[in-house]
């Protein structure tokens, strides 16, 4: 399998909850460590801290709409209404309100004048949040303030409003560290503010009756004034009554036909010398000049009386107006004792018995949670950094190869010819029993065609390939005639681990021609295994293995042995490996456990591939049974299955 294949496998692969539950599990004493701790740090933080409480009053606030709801005022759409009542939050804010109540509350304040000092003084309970966030504190101007100014400053910090939604409640609240100074505060600025938007009610009705009373004089004299011309003129045009002198004219009128009614009548009858002809005529003529008379004084005092009557409308307009402030005077002068608020204290403020802030127990439970979540944040970051190889399925799903089995971690501190055989130490029989299981797979993995040269291979130097290859080697010589060739020539440690005295010849004196097989291969006696070593360090160590002369020893050794292990040099380190691994038959990959990177392990293997070594699988070397339940199923349960438990080791 190439490593293009082994990369999709990798990227391809599915993660279930039993790998997240894997790594909780590995990680959930430093996860509830981690919680414990962010605990206890907020829980020292909260308890050094000032308890504040939080007192609130609710006020009720009249608005200035109509009796009769709109459907605006249904629905909360009127925005006129939310103007006032922002208005009035704005108001109850303000420093006017807080100054009344440091008057109210602390009368001593009002004529103390600090000339140094112009800062608050700090809010009980934040000392520490200013010192950790210096940006936090109240900014002040850089002007000499009174202690008053001061104290409003505060009670403007440590006041807060909250309206009741789709109602005319607004809740008033102070915080302070003494519940009783809280509750008194907040009822004192609901108190403030009814009073002040009394006081401001009354005093502009008062403003207002003063500017009527001002107005009303000025109406007064203008009406005395149109009065005064008026009977000025009448005495002066001798005017008593207009309206008689239209009867007048009717009468002449009459008197002019009835006389032309008579005077026809004795025309007829009599001579125009006759004393009744005369008589008829003379009395129409003065019927005729009674009439003119009148018409001419009727013409003369209708001139007068036009001026007359606009001067007795100029009168009664100024009376109608003067009427109508007056009216409106009284109303103002009476209105000013019956004024009312617009709002009123619906509850009270009560002493608060339990501290508003800081809530110790909420603090603490969001820090231990907080702490949880970051644990795991933390823990599946250091795993996803972790690149290493921990279990067998990640052979399969990172590398894409088969996994040959696994070795728990042992002590290697012991010395002797029997220091690297594990496999004869009656007390490891779980790693007696990994190594068969490895034997068993290279075993079954061709039957037809036995693997009888296996090299055994790894990344880099200290995972522990010669272990693997002296303990292979020593199982496979319980049932064939095996060889154990040392062809780490730059560091030989198969010498010192099989007990060999120092100095022994081997594999690079026979190559050379300088010594023969009987006198360098040496006969385990507890494990029937023959071993060559590697001899002296050769200047040339490559040549040597990749020579002619040493493709024709392994020719002879086959004839002579049923099956030839190899411990060979590291594939990244030197490419020893992979001139070993043309003569081999099947290579065994050794992968230090949790250790080496899995970009190293998939390099080596990726050299192996294009140098087309037969990769027989991967051995998981010195894993740590101890964080077998840490890993999950793949480590502790694959010990189990065969009765190999740590527990039943130490039976």
């Amino acid at each position: 399998m190439n490593m293009g294949q082994q990369h999709s496998i990798t990227d391809t692969s599915e993660l279930d909850i039993s790998h997240y539950l894997s790594i909780f599990n590995r990680y959930k004493w430093s996860i509830l460590t981690l919680a414990v701790l962010s605990a206890l740090l907020v829980g020292l933080i909260v308890f050094s801290m000032t308890p504040m409480y939080k007192a609130t009053t609710k006020l009720l606030i009249e608005s200035n709409s109509p009796k009769m709801p709109t459907l605006e005022d249904l629905y909360g759409a009127n925005g006129q209404n939310h103007e006032y009542f922002q208005t009035q939050f704005e108001i109850i804010q303000s420093r006017r309100i807080a100054g009344m109540v440091v008057d109210k509350l602390y009368p001593a304040l009002k004529d103390r004048v600090l000339e140094k000092n112009t800062d608050p003084e700090p809010i009980a309970g934040m000392d520490w949040v200013t010192e950790m966030f210096p940006g936090s504190a109240i900014k002040t101007a850089s002007v000499p303030l009174t202690a008053k100014q001061l104290k409003i400053q505060q009670l403007q910090y440590s006041l807060s409003l909250k309206p009741v939604m789709r109602t005319q409640i607004v809740g008033i609240s102070f915080v302070s560290d003494d519940p009783n100074v809280a509750a008194r505060t907040a009822n004192a600025f609901a108190q403030a503010y009814i009073e002040d938007q009394l006081g401001s009610r009354i005093e502009m009705t008062r403003q207002g009756t003063e500017w009527l009373f001002e107005r009303l004089n000025v109406l007064k004299a203008s009406l005395q004034k149109s009065e005064k011309r008026q009977q000025r003129y009448m005495d002066s045009q001798k005017l008593m009554n207009v309206s008689g002198q239209g009867e007048g004219i009717g009468g002449a009128t009459g008197r002019v036909v009835n006389a032309r009614s008579a005077f026809a009548k004795i025309q007829k009858r009599y001579g125009f010398k006759h004393p009744k002809y005369i008589q008829a005529k003379s009395e129409l003529a003065a019927a005729q000049q009674a009439l003119a008379s009148g018409k001419a004084e009727i013409r003369s005092i209708s001139r007068k009386g036009v001026r007359l009557r606009e001067l007795q409308r100029q009168v009664e307009s100024d009376r109608q107006l003067y009427d109508i402030f007056l009216k409106r005077m009284k109303e103002s002068s009476q209105a000013v004792d019956y004024k009312k608020a617009n709002a009123r204290i619906l509850d009270a403020a009560l002493v608060p018995k339990v501290p508003f802030k800081p809530n110790k127990q909420r603090f603490i439970i969001l820090a231990f949670v907080g702490g949880l979540f970051l644990g795991l944040l933390l823990a599946f970051l250091t795993e996803s950094l972790n690149k290493t190889i921990k279990s067998t399925e990640e052979v399969e799903s990172k590398l894409g190869q088969s996994n040959l089995g696994m070795l728990p971690l042992m002590d290697m501190g012991k010395k002797g010819s029997n220091a690297a055989f594990q496999i004869l130490d009656a007390k490891q029989t779980g790693f007696s029993e990994a190594i068969r299981t490895i034997r068993t797979g290279l075993v079954l993995s061709n039957l037809d065609n036995p693997h009888k040269i296996i090299l055994v291979t790894s990344s880099v130097p200290g995972e522990g390939k010669t272990t693997v290859s002296t303990n292979l080697a020593a199982a496979m010589a319980k049932m064939d005639k095996t060889l154990l060739i040392g062809a780490d020539l730059r560091r030989p440690s198969l010498t010192r681990a099989c007990g060999l005295p120092d100095g022994a010849i081997g594999l690079s004196q026979v190559v050379a021609g300088e010594a023969s097989f009987k006198d360098c291969i040496h006969l385990h006696e507890d494990t029937g295994l023959h071993i060559l070593p590697g001899g002296m360090i050769p200047p040339n160590p490559l040549e040597l293995l990749s020579s002619e002369r040493f493709k024709k020893m392994l020719e002879v050794l086959e004839k002579s042995y049923d099956r030839i292990v190899i411990d060979s040099p590291p594939v990244q380190a030197v490419s020893d490996a992979l001139v070993l691994s043309s003569y081999a038959k099947a290579v065994v990959y050794v992968v230090e456990a949790d250790s080496t990177h899995e970009k190293v392990v998939r390099k080596g293997i990726q050299r192996l591939v294009e140098y087309n070594a037969p990769i027989a699988g991967i051995v998981l070397n010195k894993v740590d049974l101890k964080k077998a339940e840490k890993y999950g199923y793949e480590y502790g349960g694959y010990y189990d299955q065969y009765g190999y438990s740590a527990a039943s080791e130490k039976a």
